[in-house]
């Protein structure tokens, strides 16, 4: 989704940012996004609160809800589409392999599909 989004809004995005923190999004405020997704997904109260107070600081608090809803939002379908034991697109196993993520095998793309 971010790349699609950074794509057609002709933005630039390193992706590599998302599971490298030592690389740049270059998106703004994409620091502040990233340590506010990872402490949405750790379940840490204090970094949350850090991050949550970070992130409004450079880009006011309307991202900060638009943030939380996305994060909420990929969550859902995350978890839906694991559940419901959908297999990761052929798309999408390039894009785990282009950022070094390993897929459990009941997620792995079905031979013969894309």
């Amino acid at each position: 989704m971010l790349r699609a989004s950074a794509t057609r809004t002709d933005r630039p995005l390193n992706l590599a940012a998302v599971t490298d923190p030592t690389q740049d999004s270059q998106l703004e405020w994409g620091r502040e996004l990233l340590v506010f997704t990872d402490a949405a997904l750790a379940r840490d109260r204090a970094a949350m609160r850090s991050a949550r107070e970070a992130l409004k600081l450079v880009a006011g608090p309307e991202a900060v809800v638009r943030a939380a809803g996305c994060v909420g939002n990929f969550q859902i379908m995350n978890r839906l589409m694991d559940t419901l034991g959908v297999p990761v697109s052929r798309a999408g196993l390039a894009l785990a392999e282009e950022l070094g993520l390993d897929l459990p095998d009941h997620l792995m793309p079905v031979p013969g599909t894309t």
